[in-house]
């Protein structure tokens, strides 16, 4: 009922980010994982991986490719490795499992397995308790953060990369698919920093640029003992609003860290902002939460 909720998405309104724990049973993590262990081994290189570039110009088209890849993946399942995995001919240097970083960004309308996760009944009852009357789906993405690489992830908000007008329509569904600790690289919020705007947006570069985006603004040095640490348990969801802060540190552990996250959009008098790098397509225009 309603009341049960209420002390929780109070809580979700005052830092900005809400842990639910066991929202998902280890059965629906374990076919996630074992639905990417397919689609990463049925995976081709790209292109533009595979070039031995030998002039400034092949160098510049393999850039090119690269941003163009990456700017055309929102309504793709495309892979992204991590630096250094792959040779100049497209071959893995080490195990390919462990070579990808991230799987994005349309995981959610192409995949069976990911799309009735995104779809799920208690998705959709969480979108409804949260007030979430239009709610679409705007992308996915499966990461890795597989320890050898180390990588952490700068602090940062996600509507930097997902703008709206007004803002507070992005809100991110993010899940452990494997339990998340301080040594594997789990998730640091700033506590209700949600209020106060960005100051960073990345966005499309001008044609012609050398670039594909670029960011406008910047983003100020937060305070390293503002951070939480949200450690949570394989199957935990946490919901994270577009405007916190939020970071991940090194992964130190002799394990990965799977995660599956997608973000949703209220597009209720929402409007998308034309500059963002994700733009939705006519093959796919942002699918409903609720359907």
């Amino acid at each position: 009922s309603g009341e049960e909720q209420s002390p929780h998405l109070f809580q979700f309104h005052e830092d900005g980010f809400l842990v639910l724990e066991q929202f998902f049973s280890a059965e629906e993590c374990d076919s996630m994982r074992s639905q990417i262990q397919r689609i990463v081994a049925e995976m081709e290189v790209p292109p533009h991986c595979r070039t031995a570039f030998s002039t400034r110009e092949e160098e510049q088209l393999q850039a090119q490719g690269s941003s163009d890849y990456f700017l055309t993946s929102g309504d793709k399942i495309r892979f992204f490795f991590e630096k250094g995995v792959l040779d100049e001919k497209g071959n893995f240097l080490i195990p390919k499992e462990r070579s990808v970083s991230k799987i994005g960004h349309a995981l959610h309308a192409y995949d069976p397995v990911f799309k009735q996760i995104t779809h799920s009944p208690k998705v959709q009852e969480l979108g409804r308790k949260l007030g979430l009357e239009r709610p679409v789906v705007v992308q996915s993405m499966y990461i890795f953060k597989v320890q050898q690489f180390k990588l952490s992830l700068t602090p940062h908000q996600d509507a930097t990369f997902l703008h709206t007008e007004p803002l507070g329509r992005i809100l991110g569904f993010w899940i452990a698919l494997e339990d998340a600790t301080q040594e594997n690289g789990c998730l640091w919020f700033i506590p209700g920093s949600h209020t106060n705007g960005i100051t960073r947006r990345m966005v499309r570069a001008a044609s012609g640029a050398s670039t594909c985006v670029e960011f406008v603004g910047s983003e100020p040095a937060y305070d390293d003992k503002h951070f939480i640490p949200l450690p949570i348990s394989k199957g935990g969801l946490i919901l994270i609003h577009g405007e916190v802060v939020h970071k991940s540190e090194l992964n130190s552990s002799a394990s990965s860290r799977h995660a599956f996250t997608f973000h949703v959009m209220e597009a209720k008098g929402t409007t998308w902002s034309k500059e963002n790098w994700l733009q939705p397509t006519p093959e796919l225009p942002f699918p409903s939460l609720y359907t």
